[in-house]
Formats: C-alpha cells, sequence, structure tokens
C-alpha cells in the first residue's frame, strides 16, 4: 500500500522486487487475507499523515504490517531503507510495473522550506552515481520518469549536476522526464551552465515541466523561504517556453498560508493566469508543527 508522491512509488516497488525475489506474489491492491502488508506511508500534509494511519490500522487488523515512510519515521523512525537493510541486507532496483518507469535519483532535501516537514524526515540532499542511475534506466528498458525529492539539487554532493545525469540517461535511448524542477535550475543557478540548452539537445526528453510556485506572492514566498520572486519565476516560464514551444508546464501552489492576505491570494492568481499553466495542483496549508510563523509577526 504506497501513499504519497514518485519517490515513495519507486521505494515501494524496491520492497517488491525484493518480495518478489523471495517468491512472494505481490497484490498491488487491499486484499483481506494478504499474508504480509507493507504500508509505505506519507506525511507531507496532516491529511496525508492521517490517511496513512488508517491505512495502517486497516491492515493491521487483517495481519502483519510493515510500515515505513514518512510518517513511520515521525512515529518510529523507521525509513524504506532500514526496512530494506533490515530484511533483505540492502537496497536493489525497484520492479517496474507500469508503462513508464520511477527512477529516483536523489533523496533527501537541503532547502528547509518553512511549511515542509520532509528534510527533517528524510535528511539532507544525497545522490545516486551516474553509472548507477544509467544501469537502471538500461535495466528498465522502457519510457522512464526522473525523480527525486529535491531533484534539482541532483549531483551536489557528487561532483555532478542534473543535466549531466540527463545527458547520460538521453544515450540511454529511451524517452525521459523529470518528476520536478525549481527555478533556481531553469535560471541557471544550478543544474548546469545552461540546463534549458542541455534539454533541447536531449533527443529523447520529453518537455514535461513540473515548476512548484507555491505562491505568486514576493511576501509570502520570502516567509516560505523560497528562494526566488514572482518575477522569476515567471521569467522561468517564459524561457522554458522560448526553449520548449509546445511544452506542458505544471505548478503545485499552496492557499491559506498563514501570513497570505486576499491581496497575496490574488497576486497568486495573476501569476497563474500569466504562466498559462496546463495544470495546477492546489492544497490548503497543511500545518506540520515547523513554522516559524510566529518570528514573521503573524
Amino acid at each position: 500500500m504506497t501513499l504519497g508522491c514518485k519517490v515513495n512509488q519507486y521505494e515501494s516497488n524496491q520492497i517488491a522486487r525484493q518480495y518478489l525475489e523471495k517468491g512472494y506474489e505481490v497484490v498491488r491492491s487491499f486484499v483481506p487475507d494478504a499474508d504480509i502488508y507493507v504500508v509505505n506511508t506519507c506525511a507531507v500534509t496532516s491529511h496525508a499523515e492521517k490517511k496513512s494511519r488508517n491505512t495502517v490500522t486497516r491492515c493491521k487488523k487483517c495481519g502483519e504490517t510493515i510500515v515505513c515512510g514518512c510518517a513511520e519515521v515521525i512515529a518510529d523512525g523507521g525509513t524504506v531503507s532500514d526496512l530494506l537493510a533490515k530484511r533483505f541486507g540492502g537496497a536493489g532496483n525497484a520492479t517496474q510495473p507500469r508503462k513508464r518507469a520511477f527512477i529516483k535519483v536523489q533523496d533527501g532535501c537541503n532547502n528547509f522550506c518553512s511549511y515542509c516537514i520532509v528534510p527533517y524526515l528524510r535528511g539532507r540532499s544525497t545522490s545516486r552515481p551516474i553509472d548507477d542511475v544509467v544501469a537502471e534506466v538500461r535495466e528498465a528498458g522502457k519510457a522512464v520518469v526522473i525523480t527525486g525529492i529535491d531533484l534539482s539539487s541532483y549531483g551536489l554532493d557528487i561532483g555532478t549536476d542534473l543535466g549531466g545525469l540527463c545527458v547520460a540517461v538521453d544515450k540511454c535511448g529511451f524517452p525521459f522526464e523529470l518528476s520536478s524542477i525549481e527555478v533556481g535550475v531553469i535560471l541557471c543557478r544550478a543544474g548546469g551552465e545552461d540546463f534549458l540548452a542541455t534539454l533541447k539537445a536531449c533527443g529523447n526528453f520529453i518537455p514535461k515541466f513540473h515548476v512548484p510556485l507555491q505562491s505568486g506572492s514576493d511576501k509570502v514566498l520570502r516567509d516560505m523561504n523560497r528562494k526566488y520572486t514572482s518575477a522569476e519565476y515567471l521569467q522561468a516560464v517564459a524561457r522554458i517556453r522560448e526553449a520548449f514551444p509546445c511544452a506542458v508546464i505544471s505548478a503545485d501552489v499552496i492557499v491559506g498560508y498563514p501570513t497570505e492576505t486576499a491581496e497575496d491570494l490574488a497576486a497568486t492568481n495573476e501569476v497563474i493566469k500569466k504562466a498559462n499553466f496546463a495544470k495546477v495542483h492546489t492544497f490548503p496549508y497543511s500545518d506540520r508543527g515547523l513554522l516559524r510563523f510566529k518570528k514573521l509577526g503573524s
């Protein structure tokens, strides 16, 4: 049972592969008579954590239940890596049951946005070596989605960057896309000297860009500890469209942040209109007990 992001889906597939190799049959949906239930939890919002807890309770009523993921880190400190090390002696590659393969290349985050609990659960940013990623892409043998908790920081800890990874993945010969990238990568503050030019030279790159916005108000962006302005965000969108006229661009937006006013929300709506997104994922603000808004005078 997997809740949450593409990284969780990849990690669940890692666990599934280990059980398959031990002779188990993996059932992707809930059944009341399974031998073992594995619940990979999410804690990005309070609602996600509650849903995770409810799923765990439901499974425990039916049989042996193994719990991992972000919500379990809060409760007991158990990460997916801990589970794989304890039960199977380490992590391997994931099964890839979907039409596209999810390939996790990075974990953790160094950004510490004021609303986000993830850096406290997954730790600092770490990257997989390019050779390991390439080997898994070749093993998958189909279109891939390159994913991570903070994909934009890929390589900063191992002396490379996201652009270099994309070049290597492109040479594998399979279509690939990126799960999410930050404004700083597009504006060449990370990811390579000219990240969009690098992508444009990759013949297998699928031009889908998920670029989290969170707010269109510069004041709220500062309060969130996001490292760009609304003008820089729109500049990044313009650069994407210049490099890829047919690009599909989507975004995340958080509404109801504690310091957000009606004027701030109007500014966000204005940026959304100007950016002309294909899709916007809108989330209500969720207090994870970490927000520093008291220091902001709220």
